[in-house]
């Protein structure tokens, strides 16, 4: 028999969204999976929605119940109850297609301890989808040193069971930016990482979603998450090792794309101090990472350009 994937799918108030993730799980030809569909408290029909499945598909779908706690809240409630070993996750507005986790367990069969996917960003105004490479796709080093290149998401990935039974990694509770510190330090512990160049798992572009709520207060959260990370980077006594990766990372989410979003916040000027403070003391030398170079021009320009004194340019040019 194949070995057992478990899926878990948190749920929240996704009425409009859950029956194509859904439908998108029970149409998997993978022989031999276990779909832990969480309701996190709901107050939609979302609940009746997943007894539904449940029903319908009873060697499938496993309903659990919990108060509302949040997204990482919901995928660790389910951790206890996987069966699998393998562990996967899928976001309830995001769907896959039939062959997605037959594809990463052959990858996986190789002796892999994650495979990554490609992913499709899809826009429900119309804009036209795109496709973002799981693994970036620059020749580094090693394909560990890759993948800390690469989008940090836990739903495009299958990993190793024991990553979250034996070793007992689990989201942090109550913040956003919460796949940043459970995938960096298994990224550091992996062996092997397969890869499968296929974009067969669909993430939905909607109003509301995180990434696209600039007005926010929380995104002062990255700053706790990437102290998170280099704690755990120093407990497990790789900081230096990994140096240029973990300076990379606050590159992206401190001065990059990170800025990007506050730049669209009204808490710009102090979200700029913030991520100055912490670059100062940790990355002080950043402009020099070798990763930059990698980097599209206009991306190169705005880390040369940006500073204090072309902050309120770049505010109104980005909005």
């Amino acid at each position: 028999m194949e070995p057992k994937i478990t899926v878990i799918v948190p749920v929240y108030n996704v009425e409009k969204y859950l029956p194509e993730c859904l439908d998108s799980l029970a149409a998997q030809t993978y022989p031999n999976l276990q779909v832990l569909v969480v309701n996190d408290g709901s107050t939609d029909t979302s609940p009746q929605i997943i007894a539904d499945y449940v029903r319908r598909f009873p060697s499938l779908f496993a309903q659990l119940n919990k108060p509302n706690g949040g997204l990482s809240d919901a995928r660790n409630f389910a951790m206890d109850k996987a069966e699998g070993e393998w562990i996967a996750f899928l976001d309830s507005d995001d769907w896959a297609d039939p062959d997605y986790y037959a594809q990463m367990a052959e990858v996986m069969k190789q002796g892999a301890d994650v495979v990554v996917s490609d992913i499709e960003y899809f826009y429900e105004n119309g804009q036209p989808s795109w496709i973002m490479p799981g693994l970036n796709p620059h020749a580094f080093e090693s394909p560990i040193k890759q993948a800390f290149l690469s989008p940090m998401f836990a739903w495009n990935k299958l990993y190793r069971a024991d990553f979250f039974t034996k070793q007992q990694f689990r989201y942090p509770i109550g913040t956003w930016y919460e796949d940043i510190p459970v995938t960096m330090p298994i990224f550091a512990q992996c062996q092997k990482i397969g890869i499968q160049h296929a974009a067969w798992i669909h993430y939905r572009q909607r109003e509301g979603s995180i990434m696209s709520v600039t007005q926010s207060a929380r995104l002062k959260e990255i700053f706790p998450v990437m102290k998170q990370v280099r704690d755990q980077f120093a407990a497990m006594g790789c900081s230096e090792q990994y140096h240029d990766e973990l300076e990379y990372l606050h590159i992206e989410h401190l001065r990059l794309y990170g800025m990007f979003r506050f730049l669209r916040s009204p808490l710009t000027k102090e979200l700029k101090t913030m991520s100055d403070t912490v670059m100062q003391q940790f990355y002080p030398h950043w402009k020099k990472n070798p990763y930059i170079r990698y980097l599209g021009w206009k991306d190169q320009l705005f880390l040369k350009t940006f500073g204090s004194l072309t902050l309120p340019l770049y505010k109104r040019v980005i909005h």
